[in-house]
């Protein structure tokens, strides 16, 4: 926060920071950020955002915009991690001189575990570099935690044995560090900028009157990236697409003994552009075998996309925030998924709202164009980059999850040929991959056993 603020590079209005500790070894006993007061309100509380009218919602959107078009800009630095501030040789805190260090990242609670993560948070050179470091972390702690197992089913994870073991991990750890080399990023994508990484409404003060933005909080996890895995909308536009898509078995096959899980993605949001496949699912959807579904008996009536007026309990707000699965969950609980008695008009509605997400998706896309023109394609080339991005970095439960999708990925790029190949590995490509991988692209293999 103190370098944006005292940057020339950048006009975003950031409270100023009195002090910090990002440790939890201090007085207050856990990481804090002592900052200035700044005027303005949270529109993301009880649902407000979504009650505004349309031409308000695009004033915010705006305001969004141009505050990633701002950390857009080419930076100063060259490496990836996050930005320190050097102390001086008194001791001195705000010295002006800033550097790129390590990652940050959550304590476990384990020392061990703790000291042995930490060395591989960075600073990285590329990448490239990030992604063979996560994949080598997670190659250490498979050999440190799995090597007493006393079946293959022994693993710990969400997803059911067939899915999660030994063999699958091994697999996996191949294919992704293949992939880190056709996953370059063309020129126009590398630069490095800086990225918020929980760009929200919930994280903006807004003020009242006009919907200008008065300041932006919550920067704790900002870091030095590449642009190509910033192209992210902010959550509040579409994350509930994805749980609705899903329950309605529009993000692969769920109801089969051996399907494989459905797709879900923190940072990629679904479609919807119409009301086509809109029905009630013929059962309970049995992804949720696969993965906790963001819901409990505290939030059944509550559904603020649908009801923004209505002002959630406590109750519901704090099951939210203990089970959440996703990095960036959305400002408002999430209503229950749809299940085969659930009334036509009410999936309609949801449906109807979740196009409408769509277009202001667009509109902010737009936006950045009008910003800056280098970032006009930036939200349609960057889907592939940003879905490999949380794979890898997401360890070994989301390899496991996104295994259809890494697969898929695979054959593509091996049926495109050696010479596409090297244009991707040059820099000179983009990787798209289709919105919903069903195994189209093949895998020619054929298990003789």
């Amino acid at each position: 926060m103190r370098y944006l603020k005292s940057s020339p590079l950048y006009n975003i209005p950031i409270p100023k920071v009195y002090g910090w500790n990002l440790t939890f070894d201090n007085p207050v006993g856990a990481p804090y950020i002592l900052r200035e007061a700044v005027p303005g309100i949270n529109i993301s509380k009880d649902g407000r955002f979504y009650a505004l009218s349309a031409p308000n919602i695009i004033k915010v959107i705006t305001e969004l915009a141009k505050v990633q078009a701002e950390l857009s800009k080419p930076s100063e630095f060259n490496k990836l991690g996050c930005i320190y501030e050097r102390e001086g040789p008194n001791g001195e805190e705000e010295t002006g001189d800033f550097y790129v260090g390590k990652m940050l990242s959550f304590p476990t609670g384990d020392e061990e575990e703790d000291a042995f993560r930490e060395q591989y948070l960075g600073p990285f050179d590329s990448l490239q570099e990030l992604w063979q470091a996560r994949i080598e972390r997670e190659t250490l702690s498979a050999i440190s935690n799995w090597s007493h197992l006393p079946s293959d089913s022994s693993i710990p994870s969400m997803l059911p044995p067939s899915k999660a073991n030994p063999q699958q991990f091994g697999e996996l750890l191949q294919l992704l560090s293949g992939l880190t080399t056709l996953f370059t990023p063309p020129k126009e994508l590398s630069r490095l900028v800086i990225h918020h990484s929980d760009l929200a409404i919930r994280n903006v003060l807004f003020d009242p009157e006009t919907l200008k933005i008065t300041g932006v909080i919550d920067w704790e996890f900002a870091s030095v990236m590449p642009l190509v895995v910033t192209g992210r909308f902010p959550d509040d536009l579409g994350w509930e697409g994805n749980e609705f898509a899903r329950s309605l078995g529009k993000l692969g096959p769920t109801n089969q003994p051996n399907s494989p899980p459905p797709e879900i993605w923190d940072h990629h949001y679904y479609d919807w552009t119409s009301l086509n496949g809109v029905a009630p699912p013929p059962s309970p959807p049995s992804m949720t075998d696969y993965i906790t579904y963001h819901h409990s008996p505290a939030t059944d009536s509550i559904d603020l996309f649908t009801n923004p007026t209505h002002t959630p309990t406590s109750t519901a707000l704090e099951y939210l925030s203990t089970t959440s699965t996703t990095s960036s969950p959305p400002s408002p609980p999430l209503p229950a998924p749809p299940t085969a008695s659930t009334p036509a008009t009410e999936l309609t509605t949801r449906a109807s709202r979740l196009i409408k997400l769509f277009y202001y998706r667009k509109y902010y896309a737009a936006r950045l164009a009008r910003e800056d023109f280098a970032l006009t394609r930036l939200m349609m080339d960057s889907v592939a980059y940003v879905k490999f991005n949380e794979v890898v970095t997401g360890g070994a439960e989301k390899w496991f999850m996104a295994q259809e999708w890494v697969r898929e990925v695979y054959w593509r790029l091996m049926e495109v040929g050696e010479s596409k190949r090297e244009v991707l590995r040059s820099g000179e490509g983009v990787v798209r991959i289709p919105e919903v991988v069903r195994r189209r692209g093949g895998g020619r293999e054929v298990n003789l056993e």
